[in-house]
């Protein structure tokens, strides 16, 4: 036999055994790949049954931390003090809270009787709310309110009032939903924050004031009707009688608007 004659052969079975080699490694890479996908998805499989059992919600994953309020209370409550001795800010801010949070339960309820207090202005705005969704067959719902923290942001004298501006982060449940229940926007499981300026007035001059806030009290003694002519003043220039509680009264609020 010659052994040239043998070469084509040896050719043939190393071919054989190379592709071989070749073939082993692949179905091995193969193997191993979908070992790992294997293991991958089986991986996710007991995160996702740990997430579920551990209770964890998609409002507790998508769950923002309360909003920063710019509360300057510090440097501002000792002018208001000055100018008005009987102002407690304790109760302003109480009532500043309660009127943000009727404010927001009046629009979902479309009832502006829940309003706990406010001037023409408020009010009325408030009434286009409603009277805006009505329109539109819409419902605005503010579930799960909750007051983070509330500080003033702002005090300011003029048009012969003055403003007390409160600044509020809250938090709550928002969304949207049409006549036939569809929700437009919003999610009914995922909490929202947010923060909202409420402005709280004191007329002290009718003449220079806007017609809206004429309700106010305090323009003028309530015994001999003499104006009044200082900023809190305990009593009348004219005839002595006591203010002190017109003028706690005489604040009220203008304004709810949510900052963005």
């Amino acid at each position: 036999m010659n052994f040239i004659s043998l070469i084509p052969g040896v050719f043939i079975v190393i071919l054989i055994i190379v592709g071989a080699i070749v073939i082993v490694k692949v179905v091995s890479k193969v193997a191993g790949a979908a070992k790992s996908v294997a293991s991958t998805i089986s991986d996710v499989a007991e995160l996702a049954k740990a997430v579920k059992d551990s209770g964890v919600t998609k409002a507790d994953v998508y769950e923002q931390p309360p909003k920063s309020v710019s509360g300057v209370t510090g440097i501002i409550l000792p002018a208001i003090t000055r100018d008005f001795p009987e102002f407690d800010y304790d109760e302003a801010k109480a009532r500043a809270e309660a009127v943000l949070t009727s404010y927001l339960q009046a629009v979902a309820s479309k009832d502006k009787t829940l309003l706990t207090e406010g001037y023409d202005e408020l009010k009325n705005k408030l009434e286009n709310k409603i009277r805006d969704l009505l329109n539109k067959n819409q419902t605005e719902f503010f579930d799960n309110i909750k007051i983070h923290r509330t500080e003033i942001n702002s005090y300011n004298k003029s048009k012969g009032r003055c403003i007390i501006t409160f600044q509020t982060a809250v938090e709550y449940i928002h969304y949207l939903k049409d006549e036939n229940g569809n929700k437009i926007a919003g999610d009914e499981q995922i909490r929202e924050q947010s923060k909202y300026n409420i402005d709280m007035i004191y007329v002290q001059n009718r003449d220079e004031g806007d017609n809206n806030y004429q309700a106010g009290m305090g323009l003028n003694c309530p015994n001999c009707g003499a104006p009044l002519g200082m900023l809190g003043a305990k009593k009348c220039s004219y005839c002595g009688t006591p203010i002190v509680e017109l003028n706690i009264k005489s604040w009220n609020f203008s304004d709810v608007k949510e900052m963005s």
